[in-house]
């Protein structure tokens, strides 16, 4: 029988002991405050976390800043820090709670409001972005990086009063900071959507000049100079284009990094346009194919989820082998979609082949390291296989980046409860129960491991 993840308990070493002893696994609350480092330790842990995070070890980050704001409860440093490796693996809810947190013991600090407001941006709430960035300001004007992303939020609302206003803020940057890049990009990107490319073209012309790698910034000067002014002289017209290549051709140049479509359209418009007919016909067949690719790309993934969701009702109708060739067609689809990857591991699993289970899900934590539902399955997995100590470790993962996961909580109260820590046990299932009261397995292990603790003499 197929083995829903839906309720995903049903499916079925320590990171740091000391920091879950005293993150809710400690018998004694004051044993634990007791054997508390002092502030020095909390600035090594925040050091050791940023090291963690740059690593892309995103998860010993989260336990590193956890131990720290248990040491330092209210340190700015460590709650901004936790936010940030929370928005890394896309726990966006976590890092918000964290952000206003913070928010709201440092009242007079610009940290947090500027990172709420930076959240805010790549969820593209932007009213929400232009509150946060301009409390920020108000508490630290000098805060360049904010000022920058309030005019990325303005421009994005995209309204009339709104892209003065970014202009605004563009024009109060480069006051502070004329070399700045980003500000730069930013008003060149606005008039040329305005069509004043006039104005655009200097910015442009800038921004290559302080950043010559910057592959937006060709792309958007290449865009300017193929525009060519009305009424324009051949020989002007001819010397736009030949500087539209020299900023195009690297972006085309680079084997790891193939240039997108847009690219290759502007390059083949830039080499009609100086002169070089038989490359402008080379770029412009390769764009066709560019933007052929990128449709097919673009409909594979999208059928490719479809497929998963067709076979995850399948498995749940018991009809397996139906459920794994539907799998088996989306991963053809698309090789790259961790999804399919973890659904096949749940379709093993309950097939009973462990081993394709164990490997089916390697393959979607290699493309997704840190989703909480995929380490889930790793530990469900692991714990089949009779590894305890990576089963554990595996749940303890899927908890630091999304705390709300109560089926992992629960499980780590069985793994504690089989063990005979009961006192890690019962603060692991109380945790599960916290988090989803209306669970009734969760309080029934609960009040069965505290009954059994009245029981023994």
């Amino acid at each position: 029988m197929f083995v829903g993840f839906g309720k995903m308990r049903a499916f079925g070493a320590v990171l740091l002991i000391g920091v879950m002893l005293c993150l809710g696994f400690a018998a004694d609350f004051w044993v634990c405050l007791a054997q508390t480092p002092g502030p020095a330790a909390a600035v090594t842990l925040i050091e050791q976390a940023r090291a963690a995070a740059a690593g892309g070890r995103y998860a010993e980050a989260i336990a590193d800043y956890r131990e720290a704001l248990r040491i330092a409860p209210r340190n700015v440093d460590a709650e901004v820090g936790l936010a940030q490796a929370f928005r890394a693996v896309h726990n966006f809810d976590a890092a918000k709670q964290t952000l206003e947190q913070a928010r709201r013991e440092h009242p007079k600090s610009a940290a947090p409001l500027a990172m709420l407001g930076d959240l805010d941006l790549e969820l593209q709430t932007y009213d929400a972005a232009i509150a946060h960035l301009t409390a920020a300001l108000a508490i630290d004007p000098a805060n360049l990086d904010a000022r920058n992303r309030l005019a990325v939020a303005y421009k994005a609302k995209g309204g009339a009063a709104d892209v003065a206003a970014a202009l605004e803020q563009i024009a109060k940057q480069l006051a502070r900071d004329p070399k700045n890049a980003l500000a730069l990009y930013t008003r060149a990107e606005i008039y040329a959507n305005q069509n004043r490319d006039d104005l655009a073209l200097p910015d442009a012309e800038r921004v290559v000049e302080l950043q010559p790698q910057n592959a937006h910034g060709r792309a958007l000067l290449g865009k300017i100079l193929v525009r060519t002014p009305a009424g324009a002289a051949a020989e002007e017209i001819k010397s736009r284009c030949g500087r539209a290549v020299l900023a195009l051709e690297p972006l085309t140049s680079e084997a790891e990094a193939p240039a997108d479509s847009e690219t290759l359209f502007l390059l083949s418009r830039a080499y009609r346009c100086a002169g070089e007919d038989e490359k402008a016909a080379a770029t412009l067949e390769e764009f066709e194919k560019s933007s052929q690719n990128d449709r097919t790309t673009k409909e594979n993934q999208t059928q490719a989820k479809h497929l998963v969701q067709q076979a995850d009702e399948l498995a749940m109708k018991n009809d397996f082998a139906g459920s794994l060739a539907v799998l088996q067609q989306a991963i053809a689809m698309d090789a790259t979609y961790p999804g399919a990857y973890s659904q096949l591991a749940k379709l093993y699993y309950s097939a009973g082949d462990v081993e394709k289970a164990s490997d089916a899900i390697g393959q979607a934590l290699s493309r997704a390291p840190y989703h909480p539902e995929y380490l889930y399955v790793q530990g469900k997995i692991l714990e089949k296989q009779g590894k305890m100590d990576d089963a554990l470790e595996a749940f303890q993962q899927t908890v630091l980046v999304n705390p709300k996961e109560s089926d992992a909580y629960f499980e780590i109260g069985w793994i504690y409860q089989q063990r005979g820590e009961r006192a890690k046990a019962r603060a692991a299932y109380a945790k599960a129960v916290e988090i989803s009261p209306e669970d009734p397995d969760y309080k029934r292990a609960l009040t069965g491991l505290n009954a059994g603790a009245a029981a023994t003499p």
